[in-house]
């Protein structure tokens, strides 16, 4: 029985530095790659990035309730406008204001990376401490969207059934 035991332990530690690995070399071609969690039967569901940061020298992003397609779409988005210098993240910046509904910039809590109700950006903080020299200074911004009547989860009669699928990780933990 302890036999398995460190069998399972080796062929995890295995795994995750394999992982790890296929990340970091995915960012190095691509110049950044994204991590999709949940099945959006439950909530939360979100994506965030990796690589943003050791290509552009910009903050990380996470994106709550997006189907995979379209998170991805955004971060393509986003990496474009930075790399193009035509968008800077700022606290509070909306997002294409030209849109149909409201998309706003939020700075994520340092203590909301990895917390104890998730991690929520958990293996990007691991990625960006292996591939850069100092991780003190990681940053990351939340896309915050707004609900169907354009109100944003700060605002006065926002849907609160929302509240659930889309997190305050500009909010300490």
């Amino acid at each position: 029985m302890f036999h398995l035991k460190l069998e399972d332990n080796m062929f995890k530690r295995l795994w995750d530095a394999w992982r790890k690995r296929d990340l970091a070399q995915r960012v190095r071609c691509d110049g950044w790659t994204g991590i999709y969690v949940g099945d959006y039967s439950t909530a939360p569901t979100w994506a965030y990035t990796i690589g943003f940061r050791s290509s552009l020298g910009s903050p990380e992003i996470v994106v709550f309730d997006l189907p995979r397609r379209s998170a991805d779409g955004v971060f393509q988005e986003v990496f474009r406008q930075l790399t193009a210098g035509e968008t800077v993240l700022a606290d509070g910046k909306p997002w294409k204001p030209e849109e149909p509904g409201r998309f706003v910039w939020r700075k994520v809590h340092p203590g909301r990376f990895v917390d104890d109700e998730e991690p929520w950006l958990g293996i990007s903080v691991t990625i960006d401490a292996m591939m850069n020299s100092s991780a003190e200074d990681f940053e990351a911004y939340q896309l915050v969207l707004s609900d169907a009547d354009g109100r944003l989860p700060w605002e006065a009669g926002y849907d609160e059934r929302l509240r659930p699928r889309q997190r305050a990780l500009y909010d300490a933990a």
